[in-house]
This record gives C-alpha cells, sequence and structure tokens, in this order.
C-alpha cells in the first residue's frame, strides 16, 4: 500500500461523511461505484448509484433528518493496488436523542484514479458508551426450569 492510496481513502471518508452531513443523499451516492451496493444497519439494500442515492435521500430526509455523522479514520487494508478494504468506527448525533455508535466495512475501488465504495456495510450498536465501545444487550432472563 503506498502512503498515497491511503490517505486518498482516507479523504474520500471524510469528504463522504460532509456530504452525509450536508443531508444530500445524490452527492453521498457520488462516493460510490456505479455498481456498488450498499447493505444498510437495518437490513435494507441498494445496487447501483441511483438506488445508492435514494436510499440515503429516504434517511437523510427522514429518520436521520438534520443527523450528523463522523467517521473515525479507521483502517486501510490493500488488497491489490486498486481494491482495499476501508474500516472504522462511525458516530450519528441525531437531533434530539444519544449519541448512535457504530462500525463500517467498506471494500473500495480505484476507478480513474479516485477511490470509490464498492460495498458497504455499516452497523450501528444497539446500546454504545462512547466512540468505538459497545455494550452488549442485557441478556434475556430466562424461566427457571420446570419442576417434575
Amino acid at each position: 500500500m503506498t502512503t498515497s492510496d491511503e490517505d486518498a481513502i482516507f479523504s474520500e471518508v471524510a469528504a463522504f461523511s460532509a456530504a452525509w452531513n450536508g443531508g444530500d443523499g445524490a452527492l453521498a451516492a457520488s462516493f460510490f461505484a456505479d455498481d456498488a451496493v450498499r447493505v444498510g444497519a437495518l437490513g435494507d439494500r441498494q445496487q447501483g448509484k441511483a438506488e445508492i442515492a435514494k436510499g440515503y435521500q429516504r434517511m437523510l430526509g427522514g429518520a436521520f433528518s438534520g443527523a450528523t455523522v463522523r467517521q473515525h479514520r479507521g483502517t486501510v487494508r490493500m488488497l491489490t493496488p486498486d481494491f482495499a478494504v476501508w474500516q472504522g468506527g462511525i458516530e450519528i448525533v441525531p437531533v434530539s436523542g444519544p449519541p448512535i455508535m457504530g462500525h463500517v466495512v467498506q471494500v473500495m475501488k480505484k476507478v480513474n484514479g479516485r477511490w470509490l465504495v464498492l460495498e458497504a456495510h455499516p452497523k450501528l450498536f444497539a446500546m454504545s458508551r462512547g466512540p468505538g465501545a459497545a455494550t452488549p444487550r442485557p441478556a434475556a432472563k430466562q424461566a427457571a426450569p420446570a419442576e417434575r
């Protein structure tokens, strides 16, 4: 991996966050390859830039309207000179309510010199205690075994 590739991927991640924070679904989708797939934290799936743009527009105009996202720098692992995996923590701050912590894994593809998302798989944690720290859900109470 070259430092310039890693820096370019980190720059794309930061620019995507700015597009998300601006509430622009089409601009957010511009960070994806034409044949990209996004599987959202709630299981929604979009394929291709047009579907991804619509998905972001629904999300940014609906449940996350006015929210901001911060993606941690994360890590990059080069697979080939034109493919890499970026992963890192995320924090979504809704207009009201506590921040939502999560983690994103993305396969990145170099297209005409630019690193674009080929596959995106964000996950949100049910409960958390700060950046990058997931707290497991409490175990459900189990009924005592029946006496025989």
